[in-house]
């Protein structure tokens, strides 16, 4: 397994740990598939199941899942590096998700009918997210609490829970991100967890794209 990390900021530091296995036989079962993913300790895991066409599978601690900012964003990047390929699709069990680089930052682009569902709660200062404490949060189903850093620029911070799903704090949320951008209507810059940075933005045909630095 390859562990990325996804969503860094200029300097390559914090990001969210992704693992790609590489199983074009697929060899690993679904049930060893489902088991290294909670072994794991990260909050999503991908297989590349054909290298051909880039179909891919996902897994969280819980299940298979159609679509996974981070994950993405950091399969396509690792995809283009180990097999100095373009790479322009990949393909989940959710259908066809686009993806392309511009300049440092690698993109995805998915329908927002197969991004997973968030809470969102909006708190008055980006002070009040930094100062959260994870036992405060734990009962908060799937929440993504965040709040401007300036509105006028775009710039936000956030922080993203979700126990319930396996994930006690996402470092970087790429879908919850996406999914931010449209209902603000607008492209955002997100200073999320740590000092993990992503960039998202509402894209037409009802879908969004999110975007980010890669380091392996």
């Amino acid at each position: 397994m390859k562990t990325l990390r996804v969503f860094t900021n200029d300097f390559g530091e914090f990001g969210n740990p992704v693992g790609i296995v590489v199983d074009p036989k697929q060899i690993i079962s679904k049930k060893d598939r489902q088991k290294l993913a909670v072994e794991s300790g990260y909050s999503e895991i991908i297989f590349v199941n054909n290298l051909e066409n880039k179909e891919i599978s996902i897994y969280t601690p819980k299940h298979e899942i159609p679509f996974a900012g981070h994950a993405l964003v950091g399969t396509a990047y690792f995809l283009s590096q180990e097999y100095h390929q373009t790479i322009t699709k990949l393909i989940s069990i959710g259908g066809v998700i686009d993806t392309w680089t511009d300049n440092k930052l690698t993109w995805v682009r998915g329908s927002l009918a197969i991004l997973p569902n968030w809470n969102y709660e909006q708190l008055d200062s980006h002070d009040l997210v930094e100062n959260l404490t994870l036992p405060e949060c734990t009962n908060k189903p799937h929440i993504f609490i965040w709040a401007w850093i300036n509105q006028k620029k775009g710039l936000i911070r956030a922080r993203t829970f979700a126990a319930d799903w396996g994930i006690p704090e996402d470092e970087a949320n790429g879908s919850g991100s996406m999914k931010l951008a449209v209902l603000l209507k607008q492209e955002i810059t997100i200073i999320h967890g740590r000092g993990s940075v992503i960039h998202a933005r509402p894209a037409t045909n009802n879908r969004a794209e999110v975007g980010g630095m890669v380091s392996i």
